[in-house]
């Protein structure tokens, strides 16, 4: 498929594998744009929780996410800069209220479908790499590359408890470790989208990685199938 602005790239993986930080520089490098898919999900929360919305009310929820405009602007680090309704949310998104209705409003099937099109929208002409959970298996399942991070669930544990303490925040790595294995376990088995690989997705296990050769090998693929 040939499409205007270049290749569709879907990164998909579990949870703190890096998937934003790696895809946001994969972009830089390439001159593509970056879309952390996760924000359209706390931006529907956002929503629901502000305009005191039911989150387990599916219609409603529905309702919310089909009248959201969302309109997305490049910046210079690659990143697509997402308004919601004309507003950039900023730290309004990492409330932990919207996160815990986030949890609660990404199980809707419908209102699911209604930010997966959104998503398409955004990335149709192409050069974008999108990082998220479904992003080769159900938001581009034609994507030119799919790669998918991963790592074990101690490796990603760790490094959690490092970037706390280096933010000078306490860290136990006993919870953490149990919240990595929670999540993975609610996302892999949810019954919309289900975290897996997509069959043509490159795997990649970054337990013995640091950064920098995680952003390399992306970038590697990307540039091979771009080829």
């Amino acid at each position: 498929m040939s499409r205007p602005k270049g290749p569709v790239v879907a990164i998909d993986g579990t949870a703190g594998t890096g998937k934003s930080s790696v895809g946001r520089a994969a972009a830089q490098r390439l001159g593509m744009s970056f879309l952390s898919t996760g924000g359209l999900y706390r931006a529907l929360a956002y929503t629901v929780f502000s305009k005191g919305v039911n989150p387990s009310d599916e219609t409603a929820v529905l309702r919310t996410a089909q009248n959201i405009r969302f309109t997305f602007e490049r910046q210079d680090d690659a990143t697509l800069k997402m308004f919601v309704d004309g507003v950039y949310l900023g730290d309004k998104l990492n409330l932990d209220e919207v996160a815990q209705t986030a949890s609660k409003v990404s199980t809707n099937a419908a209102a699911r479908a209604v930010l997966t099109e959104q998503m398409r929208r955004v990335a149709k002409d192409g050069g974008v790499i999108l990082e998220g959970r479904d992003i080769g298996t159900v938001v581009f399942p034609d994507a030119e590359t799919k790669i998918y991070l991963d790592a074990s669930a101690a490796v990603r544990a760790e490094r959690r408890v490092k970037q706390l303490l280096a933010q000078g925040v306490a860290a136990d790595y006993a919870s953490i470790l149990s919240s990595i294995q929670r999540r993975d376990e609610r996302d892999s088995t949810r019954a919309a989208s289900p975290l897996k690989p997509a069959p043509d997705a490159v795997k990649i296990d970054t337990s013995a990685m640091n950064m920098e050769q995680v952003i390399e090998a992306v970038v590697k693929e990307i540039s091979k199938h771009a080829a």
